[in-house]
């Protein structure tokens, strides 16, 4: 199948029905592509989690036409981190009136709910575990071969099934695949608590912990805490609600009365899991592409994994039908690599920043932190956003057929 004569003929199987995957079959599907998606989850369980949507997935998620029912969502407003004598690091308001795109916090059932919806047939196909992987390059084919026995042969391959990439295994290889550890464990939980939702989203650091607090639609409050700890601290009972009540109360005034409703809340969830990410950056090779947290996962610190995995699907929908299959991969690391590295690496010093150790130290950071100024900040910002923003623009006037569409990589 020649460069030319792919783009509407290709059969793509996309592996993971998160985020990054259900992105990348809406944007495939808009380039023409046949697109088959399986998900190993046998049932949708979303962890009990809000998610950030900055202004670089917005306008990615605007040009492919996801629509978020204005009921789903919180703009994200004034935010301010808060230092542990209780005063302000850094605040203000997330926007930019030079990238006119929402920032909002979604409870993550509800956009994955969109995405699915913009998604359209043919369903995902659930309980389908992938074990291997076979590139026959001769008959151009990559073969999946799935827990359950079956299996069954496309043109590409891509690989959004998270950091634990059953994809990345088989393409790669375990030692590929080893995650790092950042010295910090994290709970998270969502609480229905509308006399408690906060007008400010905040981050309060203090020795060796973080507290988020974050609004949400419907009444709704976001929770993420972080401590300083050995590898492996998740284990039996270390989600009881209870044991995290006796942990963190008293640490931020406005965290009590949400943990204090979580133990009323029936049904409800805590998930506790250490924070880690994937030193290797890869997205693959050959006629098997990896995106999301399958190619580059980072720590949550700057709120940007799930919109590099955004970005990442976009990039792919501009390089369908430009270059060869199998050159799909490289050209996406080519494009990709040096916009992901640089937010890779910040989010995982930001964390390392936050936990610093020492009351020297801590005080120095703070008064470093402080002394920023307000244009630094936006001048931060605006950097972050403005390759997606840009990437978005190109995506949409190619879905149009624009004549300012173009191939550059004006968008890294």
């Amino acid at each position: 199948m020649g460069e030319r004569d792919y783009a509407r003929d290709a059969r793509v199987l996309i592996v993971g029905a998160g985020i990054g995957g259900l992105t990348a079959a809406i944007a495939l599907r808009r380039r023409g592509a046949r697109v088959d998606i399986v998900e190993r989850a046998p049932t949708f369980a979303p962890l009990g989690a809000g998610i950030t949507v900055q202004p670089n997935a917005s306008a990615v998620l605007e040009a492919l036409g996801v629509s978020l029912p204005e009921g789903d969502v919180c703009p994200i407003g004034h935010v301010a981190m808060i230092g542990a004598d209780g005063r302000a690091l850094v605040e203000g308001t997330i926007e930019s009136a030079a990238l006119p795109h929402p920032s909002l916090n979604i409870r993550r059932p509800d956009l994955q709910r969109a995405l699915i919806e913009a998604c359209g047939a043919p369903e995902v196909q659930r309980g389908r575990e992938l074990v291997s992987l076979e590139l026959d390059a001769r008959a151009a084919k990559v073969t999946a071969r799935f827990r359950d026995g079956a299996d069954g042969r496309w043109d590409l391959v891509i690989g959004a099934d998270g950091i634990h990439s059953a994809v990345r295994a088989a393409l790669l290889g375990a030692p590929a695949c080893a995650p790092r550890y950042a010295g910090q464990t994290c709970w998270r939980f969502v609480v229905e608590a509308p006399e408690h939702v906060p007008s400010t989203t905040i981050e309060r650091w203090s020795p060796g912990r973080r507290a988020g607090v974050v609004p949400l639609s419907r009444g709704g409050v976001y929770v993420f805490l972080v401590e300083s700890a050995p590898r492996g601290t998740p284990g039996p009972g270390s989600a009881d609600i209870d044991r995290l009540r006796a942990r963190f109360t008293g640490l931020d005034a406005r965290l009590d009365p949400l943990l204090e409703r979580l133990a009323e809340q029936p049904g409800a969830r805590v998930h506790h899991g250490d924070l880690i990410d994937l030193p290797r950056l890869s997205f693959g090779r050959g006629r098997v592409v990896l995106i999301g947290d399958a190619a580059h996962a980072m720590t949550p610190n700057m709120g940007q994994g799930a919109a590099m995995a955004i970005e990442d699907a976009g990039a792919l929908a501009l390089l369908w039908g430009q270059v060869p299959l199998d050159q799909l991969a490289l050209e996406l690391d080519r494009r990709r690599r040096a916009r992901v590295r640089e937010l890779h690496r910040r989010s995982w010093r930001i964390g390392q920043v936050a936990h610093t150790r020492g009351p020297a130290r801590r005080w120095l950071r703070d008064r470093l932190i402080r002394s920023l100024p307000q244009r630094a900040l936006e001048r931060g910002m605006h950097a972050t956003w403005a390759p997606g923003v840009a990437l978005a623009r190109e995506l949409r006037d190619r879905l149009e057929g624009s004549p300012r569409a173009r191939s550059s990589a004006n968008y890294r």
